[in-house]
C-alpha cells in the first residue's frame, strides 16, 4: 500500500491541507490532531450522503436565523 502523504500549511488561509492516497482514505475513519501533544482535535469522516444532508440542514438553520 502507498502510505505516503503530504501536509501543506497555508498561513494566509489559516488552513492545513492533507493529501492522502486513495487506499489510505478508504481505510481511515478518524484523524486526530494535537497541539504540541497537549490538546487533541478528533475529526471523523462522514459518508458523502451524510455530509450533504448536514450541509443542507446548516443552510436551512441559517435561513431561519436571517
Amino acid at each position: 500500500m502507498n502510505d505516503i502523504f503530504q501536509v501543506d500549511y497555508l498561513p494566509e488561509k489559516k488552513e492545513i491541507r492533507i493529501n492522502i492516497p486513495e487506499e489510505v482514505w478508504e481505510n481511515i475513519d478518524t484523524v486526530i490532531m494535537t497541539r504540541q501533544f497537549q490538546e487533541e482535535l478528533v475529526v471523523e469522516k462522514q459518508k458523502e450522503s451524510e455530509a450533504e444532508y448536514n450541509n443542507d440542514c446548516k443552510r436551512n438553520i441559517q435561513r431561519k436565523n436571517d
